[in-house]
């Protein structure tokens, strides 16, 4: 008798896990209860060792501060959301997979590289605040641009998230130098606007190390 309890127990609890499944990814955002899941368990030190390599964009990335800070915590799907909006622009000026990537190398040097170009830089890094300044230098494209940037590092991901406004410029330039469509950002931009100190930056996945 206890036996067939349990069975018709464990049964309901499957039918209840594959109705709400679409609810728990929506509540985790795009990327599902998985990707958070893997985000949490496989967390690694921001330390130069662990962000060596290429690594590839897979999506955008944002968190929200000032006043709508609560909008983290209260609503994956209002986040994911946002990205979704996001994504769409991004791909329209050619940020995509496969055609916009970072590679960090030991000696503290990195690439960006898009559209087929590649714009070479610096980085320091700080573990106590995990971030990472990307220095473009004094010469070149970029000449004197520096973002920083707050780094979350996974075995397999890599976030990074800038102060949107300066992204926004720096995605305007990279987007006028390598070729992209810059048009859409425009419409970025009236978006980033409903959002008072929004970070936005790229999600990114390894490709090598």
């Amino acid at each position: 008798m206890n036996k067939r309890i349990s069975l018709v127990s464990l049964l309901v609890f499957a039918c209840c896990l594959q109705a709400g499944a679409q609810s728990i990814t929506d509540l985790f955002g795009k990327g599902g209860a998985g990707d958070v899941l893997d985000s949490v368990v496989s967390q690694l030190d921001v330390v130069p060792k662990n962000i060596e390599g290429e690594w590839s964009y897979s999506g955008s990335a944002v968190q929200f501060s000032g006043d709508n800070v609560l909008m983290n915590a209260a609503s994956g799907l209002a986040v994911g959301s946002v990205e979704s909006k996001i994504d769409d622009y991004l791909a329209a000026v050619g940020i995509k997979d496969g055609i916009f990537s970072y590679t960090f190398k030991a000696d503290g040097s990195f690439l960006t590289s898009f559209n087929g170009m590649d714009f070479p830089g610096s980085y320091t890094f700080s573990k106590e605040e995990k971030t990472l300044v990307l220095d473009y230098g004094k010469v070149g494209k970029f000449e004197g641009v520096s973002l920083k940037t707050n780094v979350s590092v996974g075995t397999k991901t890599l976030q990074l998230l800038f102060n949107a406004d300066k992204l926004l410029k720096f995605l305007t330039e990279i987007s006028a130098v390598a070729g992209g469509e810059s048009s859409q950002l425009s419409m970025l931009s009236s978006l980033l606007e409903q959002y008072d100190g929004m970070m936005l930056g790229f999600e990114l996945t390894r490709v090598s190390r």
